[in-house]
């Protein structure tokens, strides 16, 4: 009776340090890197694992923005001012 009592604690200890293990690992490969990404201000791109700048659509098409546009800063300040 006494051997399977020891037994059984070994059994639950190494149970224990295997999923506290294996809890680590996934915050340091999963958890971690999209906490820093997100921190910086970037995307974190899932499917490749990748933490990717953001690039606005002008960069690639030359088109710079127009100030009266409807996504631009002061279209979006314009309403502001007009309440006031």
């Amino acid at each position: 009776m006494n051997a399977w009592i020891t037994n059984t604690k070994y059994i639950i200890v190494g149970l224990f340090l295997v999923s506290s293990l294996a809890a680590t690992a996934y915050q340091w490969w999963y958890v971690w890197p999209v906490q820093k990404c997100d921190r910086a201000g970037a995307w974190w791109d899932a499917a490749d694992h990748q933490c990717l700048t953001p690039m606005p659509i002008w960069r690639i098409t030359g088109r710079m923005p127009t100030p009266g546009a409807p996504g631009s800063a002061a279209a979006k300040a314009a309403p502001a001012a007009k309440a006031k």
